[in-house]
Formats: structure tokens, sequence, C-alpha cells
């Protein structure tokens, strides 16, 4: 299963792996995944690492607050297409391996957005994630929220029977489709129930702001890989906690999605 994920994302970042300059890759966007009160100078000077770079989309997001040293793991074989997307970075060190493997100590800051819920084991990986930090460093962990998304999770769940099956190349067909299904249900949610229907926050806050060719791709994400889960609260509190973090905060992204801050 890790072996068809990784291939999984191989396959999707060169179909996606263009990066536009618009909202999805924003420092806006980027700020919404934390709380209000969080302190983004942490990055300014600092050793940072993400496991799980894509398509350097993240990695462009931090650099712009001066980190010392960014490094990028990335253990797909679209790794050149990170290479060329990323290769006007300053002090950017780039590594072709998964995230149970890489060998880094002392680090500032470790990211890893959308990533950790596409592993099935992932106690490896946040194990090492907390072997790699310095006392005092932080790891910040997005994740897909269980809560409030149980009738998506569902329906998700019975079309991914069929769309992990399809060709690429379709998949991107019908998730451009799909797209305009969800700008409409946004729009529906927002003019006539005010906000109150599931998702609503997500719609207004992220996917409208997006462009069409990033809404095509964020419905692909959800759809193609092998293995994605949609942690609870709690067992994302476990997950941190067993593998050696103690000190946590977590953030309800527009109530349907995880931020964890997890200082060693």
């Amino acid at each position: 299963m890790k072996k068809r994920t990784i291939e999984d994302f191989g396959n999707q970042w060169k179909i996606h792996g263009q990066l536009n300059e618009d909202h999805w890759t924003s420092d806006k966007m980027f700020r919404d995944h934390f709380p209000k009160t969080f302190d983004f100078s942490i990055f300014s000077g600092a050793k940072v690492l993400e496991v799980g770079s894509g398509s350097g989309r993240i990695l462009q997001m931090i650099s712009r607050y001066n980190p010392s040293q960014l490094i990028g793991i990335e253990p797909s074989d679209a790794f050149e297409n990170l290479r060329v997307n990323t290769n006007t970075l300053n002090n950017l060190h780039l590594k072709n391996i998964s995230g149970s493997d890489f060998d880094e100590k002392e680090i500032d800051v470790i990211v890893s957005f959308g990533v950790i819920h596409h592993i099935p084991m992932p106690d490896i990986v946040i194990e090492n994630v907390y072997k790699s930090l310095k006392v005092g460093g932080i790891f910040v962990m997005w994740v897909y929220g269980y809560e409030n998304n149980k009738l998506y999770v569902l329906m998700q769940k019975i079309l991914r029977i069929f769309t992990t099956r399809l060709p690429d190349f379709m998949l991107d067909r019908f998730s451009f489709l799909i797209s305009f299904l969800f700008d409409l249900y946004g729009l529906i949610s927002k003019m006539l129930f005010l906000g109150r229907l599931p998702l609503s926050g997500y719609f207004e806050n992220v996917f409208s702001r997006c462009g069409r060719n990033e809404k095509k791709y964020i419905i692909f994400d959800q759809l193609n890989p092998s293995f994605a889960k949609y942690y609870k609260k709690s067992e994302v509190l476990t997950l941190l906690r067993k593998n050696g973090f103690t000190n946590i905060e977590m953030y309800h992204r527009h109530g349907y999605s995880w931020t964890a801050l997890a200082i060693k």
C-alpha cells in the first residue's frame, strides 16, 4: 500500500505539478492552516524540513519567511518536477527519500501538510520526526478531519471504489467536471443556507478562492490516492503522543481538517 500510494502521487505530480501564482500558492493560503495566534517568525532564520514536498508548493510558501536552511523530502518519481519548481529557492536541499528514512538532526521546524493522512502506517514517520527535532523544536502537521465530514467521507469512499481504478487522464477530466458541482454547492450554501451546510467554511474560504486548475487538483487529490484517512482529533493526539510529543495544540481549520502544533 505504501509503495502504491507513492506511485499514485508520483503520477499525480506529473499531471498537476505546475505551480501558478494565485491563492493556491499564496501566503494567505499558507497562514490559513494555522490559528490566528501562531507566531510565523519561527520560520525566519530556522532550519526547516518538510515531509512530503510534492510539487514544492509549501516549500515556496515557507521560503518567503527566509529560513536559514530548507530541506524537502519527497519519495516519488516526480522528484525532478519538484526540483524544477523550486530551483530559484535559496538554501534548499532536496532528498528523494521517504519520511521514515531521512536522517537529520537538530531541526527547528518540521512541517507536513496533506501527507500523513495518506500514509497507512504513519508511526515510523512521526517517530523519525520527533528524533530529528531539536529540543523545543516544533512539528506542524495538517491532515483531513473526520468531524463534521461523516457524510462527505461516506460518499467519497463509495466514489473511490471506482476513481482509484480510473486511468489518471480520465480521473483528471472527471475531477474537472466535479469542480463545477462543488462551485454550485458552495454558492447554494452561501446564498440559500447562510453557510450552515457541511463544509461551508471550506468552500467559502479555500475552494472558491482557487483557480479552476487548482480546484480540479484538489478533487483529484482526494479521489486518486490508494490510501486516505480522515482523522478524528483523538486519533491525531494519540498518534503524536505515542511517538513522544506531549505539548500539543490542535486547530480545527474551518471545521473540516486538523492542524496539530507539537513541540518536542
